[in-house]
C-alpha cells in the first residue's frame, strides 16, 4: 500500500485540530488556497472524504477523526526521529525537553538538572513551566521528554519515580496573627479566607489542599485566585487571604510573607517524574536511570534554584 505525501498529511493534521482552513493556514504559514488543495489531493490519493464541509462549518468524517488522531501521533514520532538521528549523527549527547509544575520548580528539580549536567556536560535540559494535569498530555504527545510534576496526577500508561515528600505550609503576611507561630493545625484556619491558584492551572494542587483539608473537617473558602505563584504570594502579603504550598518555597519568600508549617500528619504531597516508556529517547531514560542512583544513593538533593539558572 502506498502511504500518502507527508506534507498533505501535516496540512490535513492543522485543519483537523482546528476546523478551520484559515486557522490552519496561519498556523502553517501557507496560503489557505494551497491548503484546500492538498486536503483535497489526499482525499483523491486516498479515495474517500476526511472532512465535511458547509459554508458555515468544518467536520471529520469518521475515517477523518480516526487518520488525524494516527497522523498526529506519527508525525510527532517522526519529528522526535529526526531530532534523535541528528543528534547521533552530530555525535552530541542530545536534548531533554522537560515540563515542570509551579510546585516542583521549588523543590530538588534544579539540583537534579545541575548535577545531571555537570555528569554528562554534552547534554543539554531544556524546561518548560506547564500545570501537572497539563504535563500528561504533553507526555504522551511527545511534545516532552519527561515531567516534574505533583505525584498525584500521574495515571497509567505514564511511569512514575517519586522525588520528594514535601509537607504543607501555610503562607501568611507577616502582619497576620500566626506569623510568629511555630506550627498551625490545619482546624485552626477553618474560617480563614484563602487565596488560590486558579483550577485551571491548579487543578491538581487545589485537590491536595481540598483533600487535606477534608481530613481536617473542612474546605478552604477561596476569596481571590491567581494564575502564578507571584501574583499568589503578592495576595497573600497584601493579608487577602492565606494559603497552603509546599515547605521547599520557604527560601524564596519575600520578606514579607511567612511560611508556618502545618502539624497535621497528613498534610503533605508527593512530586515526582514522570515519562512514558514506550517513547523514551536513550537520553530521557539515561536522565531517569541518574535520579534514581541518585536516589537510591540518598544523595542530599539541595533545593532551591530557579529554574531560569538552569537556561544554557
Amino acid at each position: 500500500m502506498r502511504l500518502p505525501d507527508l506534507t498533505r498529511l501535516r496540512y490535513f493534521v492543522a485543519v483537523a485540530d482546528t476546523l478551520n482552513f484559515r486557522q490552519a493556514s496561519e498556523l502553517l504559514n501557507i496560503a489557505q488556497p494551497a491548503v484546500s488543495r492538498a486536503i483535497q489531493m489526499l482525499e483523491a490519493e486516498l479515495g474517500y472524504k476526511l472532512l465535511a464541509r458547509t459554508t458555515r462549518r468544518v467536520t471529520l468524517t469518521e475515517a477523518g477523526a480516526v487518520l488525524a488522531r494516527d497522523a498526529r501521533q506519527a508525525m510527532q514520532l517522526l519529528e522526535r526521529s529526526v531530532r534523535h538521528s541528528r543528534q547521533l549523527a552530530s555525535g552530541k549527547a542530545g536534548e531533554i525537553i522537560a515540563a515542570y509544575s509551579a510546585q516542583a520548580a521549588h523543590g530538588p528539580m534544579a539540583d537534579i538538572v545541575i548535577r545531571f549536567r555537570n555528569a554528562l556536560p554534552s547534554a543539554s535540559v531544556s524546561l518548560y513551566q506547564m500545570a501537572s494535569h497539563e504535563q500528561l498530555q504533553a507526555i504522551e504527545s511527545g511534545q516532552v521528554d519527561l515531567g516534574f510534576m505533583l505525584s498525584a496526577a500521574c495515571k497509567p500508561p505514564l511511569s512514575h519515580l517519586r522525588v520528594v515528600t514535601e509537607r504543607f505550609v501555610l503562607l501568611v503576611s507577616r502582619y497576620h496573627p500566626f506569623s510568629d507561630r511555630g506550627s498551625v493545625a490545619l482546624s485552626e484556619v477553618k474560617d480563614a479566607q484563602f487565596v488560590m491558584g486558579t483550577n485551571k492551572r491548579w487543578e491538581t494542587f487545589r485537590t491536595l489542599v481540598n483533600s487535606a483539608c477534608l481530613t481536617a473537617g473542612f474546605l478552604p473558602t477561596i476569596v481571590e485566585e491567581a494564575d502564578d505563584v507571584p501574583v499568589l504570594l503578592q495576595l497573600v502579603s497584601l493579608q487577602r487571604g492565606v494559603t497552603l504550598y509546599g515547605s521547599a518555597i520557604t527560601a524564596t519568600l519575600p520578606p514579607d510573607v511567612v511560611a508556618v508549617p502545618v502539624s497535621d500528619p497528613q498534610a503533605a504531597f508527593d512530586i515526582g517524574i514522570a515519562w512514558d516508556a514506550r517513547r523514551q529517547t536513550p537520553l530521557a531514560s539515561e536522565f531517569i536511570s541518574f535520579v534514581e542512583m541518585q536516589l537510591a544513593g540518598d544523595v542530599q538533593l539541595s533545593p532551591p534554584v530557579t529554574p531560569s539558572a538552569l537556561k544554557a
